[in-house]
């Protein structure tokens, strides 16, 4: 709970300082910039445990995830150190086959299990402009999330699965280099934590996460 209340605590008191940096540039009637990212995320032991119909149990690891998606943001403002607002939504999906042999039935039974993670956040960032092609960048906020867990067995077409809806926060940061005028090739991480809750398929109650991205950044 008081990781909860600091997280929120946070976001709040950042949110409030950049809404007057926000009212200063107008951000409402300026252009915006568009990235594309392309990666995945390591999750924290985000394991499932599934019924494989014979009457054993078996974990299925779903910590490892493709993701992809896309990023809004308004054109940085300032000096040297510049700010802006940004938005954004990722895609992250697993799917995973696990052959099990059942010492109950003394027959191997197979487990199909599949996983999509999506989620919504928005917040603020800062850009450093390093030279006239490379920059530097560093985002947080809150983020919302769904996820969507099922698991299948072929012994006697059992199925379990589970829709989980969650709020949590990220953060981000990456450095960009120009690669033609108004583009930017680069990498950035993103870690995020989530109150998302898959106890009812044998999963976690809360996850965290690291994610690296391929990015590519227009509007620039």
């Amino acid at each position: 709970m008081k990781t909860k209340t600091s997280i929120t605590a946070g976001i709040l008191c950042m949110m409030g300082a950049f809404t007057a940096h926000a009212n200063q540039y107008g951000y409402d009637s300026k252009p915006y910039t568009i990235q594309a990212l392309l990666g995945g995320i390591r999750y924290d032991d985000l394991l499932f445990t599934s019924e494989n119909g014979s009457g054993d149990s078996v974990e299925v690891d779903m910590s490892t995830l493709p993701q992809l998606g896309g990023a809004w943001a308004t054109l940085p403002k300032g000096e040297k150190l510049q700010f802006g607002m940004e938005a954004s939504f990722l895609l992250g999906f697993k799917f995973d086959d696990v052959n099990t042999y059942s010492g109950v039935k003394n027959v191997y039974v197979d487990v199909s299990s599949y996983l999509w993670m999506f989620d919504i956040a928005g917040g603020v960032y800062a850009n450093l402009p390093l030279g006239e092609k490379l920059r530097l960048y560093i985002g947080a906020g809150p983020l919302i999330m769904l996820g969507y867990y099922n698991s299948e067995s072929d012994y006697v077409n059992t199925s379990h699965s589970d829709t989980s809806f969650g709020w949590g926060a990220y953060a981000r940061t990456g450095f960009e280099l120009q690669v033609h005028p108004g583009g930017y090739l680069g990498a950035g991480i993103r870690g995020n934590w989530c109150d998302i809750d898959f106890t009812d398929v044998g999963g976690a109650s809360e996850i965290s996460g690291v994610a690296a991205f391929i990015t590519y950044t227009a509007g620039l």
